[in-house]
């Protein structure tokens, strides 16, 4: 599970927690109904503070993280990474107009000009709320304190297999009694097991956070690159537009899973984002099935040797067609990597490990 769409989920919980206790956690009232009484929750809280907590199960793996945040209404926030040691002093500040990110081991800062429209779509938060509880049943399990504030102890669980939101096939949610906010997730996979724990601490509410806290002073010395914001969202493309986009020759599989076929491929460089030496293109290539089930491979040119992701540190030593590979079993979502060439590769998908295996070893260097 990518760091985007573990945000994407934390928002919507915080959206979607006030709600639940307005409607005494039925899930009777309309979508309608829910955001206004979600607005009418909201609109009381005006700025907050807070220390979060993140541990991270993946694998055979822990890690952990800690991460300042003080946000004000309508669009101003700011988050400094405390943990772990190879981030921290990373700040990221958005006055609603512009979001600056900070890298003080680079000394270097990325100013990015905020899109007109959110970045989690159009989507209102109704219909957002509305699907969520259409697929989840939520229950009161009771009281507990975090941090020594009293908290509703609710569950939530998809009502159909396979419905979870991003990887997530059950959730338990700490919810303050004076604040309508969450102060603890637990999120769990299909087998029941532990994927994440996040725990909110030293909130604070309505402390009217002078607007100082959200500007952003360039450090002495430091380097600054201003990006768009839509060009580092990757453009749907046609395998054809993909190889005339690539720096290099796109590998494909000659095999695939009967009913999967290919789907649209997206071309990246990070090279304006990237440290100096660091830079590298990526291509996605999205295989899906009319069950909606996906393959995705990536194959990434790195600028120079890179480093091997941590979350394929527990990973199982396997053979590609006599090349090195990485086999990580995640539950829900497997992952195999390897190289070829300069190109670095890895297939994501549920399917099962010789299914990955048989995929990997089609995928062989143009004649």
């Amino acid at each position: 599970m990518t760091d985007r769409k573990i945000l994407t989920a934390f928002t919507l919980l915080v959206l979607l927690v006030p709600v639940l206790f307005v409607s005494g956690c039925t899930g009777e009232l309309s979508a309608e109904e829910i955001a206004e009484q979600m607005q009418e929750k909201e609109a009381s809280i005006q700025d907050y503070s807070y220390t979060m907590q993140i541990t991270s199960y993946i694998g055979n793996q822990t890690r952990e993280s800690e991460i300042q945040t003080l946000q004000k209404k309508p669009d101003k926030t700011k988050t400094v990474i405390i943990k772990p040691e190879e981030e921290a002093g990373t700040i990221v500040v958005s006055d609603g107009e512009f979001m600056w990110t900070y890298d003080p081991k680079t000394n270097t800062v990325m100013k990015m000009e905020m899109p007109d429209t959110p970045v989690l779509g159009e989507l209102d938060s109704a219909g957002i709320i509305g699907e969520f509880l259409n697929k989840t049943d939520v229950s009161l399990l009771g009281m507990e304190e975090i941090d020594g504030r009293p908290a509703y102890l609710l569950e939530a669980n998809p009502k159909e297999e396979g419905e979870g939101l991003l990887f997530v096939d059950g959730m338990k949610l700490w919810v303050d009694k004076e604040t309508w906010m969450p102060l603890r997730y637990e999120m769990y996979d299909s087998s029941g097991d532990l994927m994440m724990e996040l725990e909110i601490r030293d909130l604070e509410i309505n402390q009217r956070i002078p607007d100082s806290e959200f500007v952003f002073e360039v450090p002495e010395g430091a380097t600054v690159k201003t990006l768009n914001f839509d060009s580092l969202i990757p453009e749907e493309m046609t395998l054809e537009e993909a190889r005339e986009s690539a720096g290099f020759e796109i590998l494909v599989p000659e095999y695939l899973p009967e009913g999967y076929a290919f789907n649209y491929s997206t071309v990246s460089n990070n090279s304006l984002i990237a440290p100096e030496g660091q830079a590298s293109e990526t291509v996605f290539l999205r295989y899906e099935n009319e069950d909606g089930d996906y393959i995705f491979l990536s194959e990434t040119v790195h600028e120079n040797e890179a480093l091997e992701a941590p979350i394929m540190n527990s990973a199982e030593e396997v053979s590609i067609n006599g090349m090195e590979g990485k086999y990580l079993d995640l539950g829900d979502m497997n992952i195999l990597s390897w190289k070829i060439g300069d190109i670095d590769l890895s297939l994501t998908t549920s399917l099962e490990r010789e299914e990955l295996l048989k995929i990997a070893e089609s995928v062989r260097e143009n004649a």
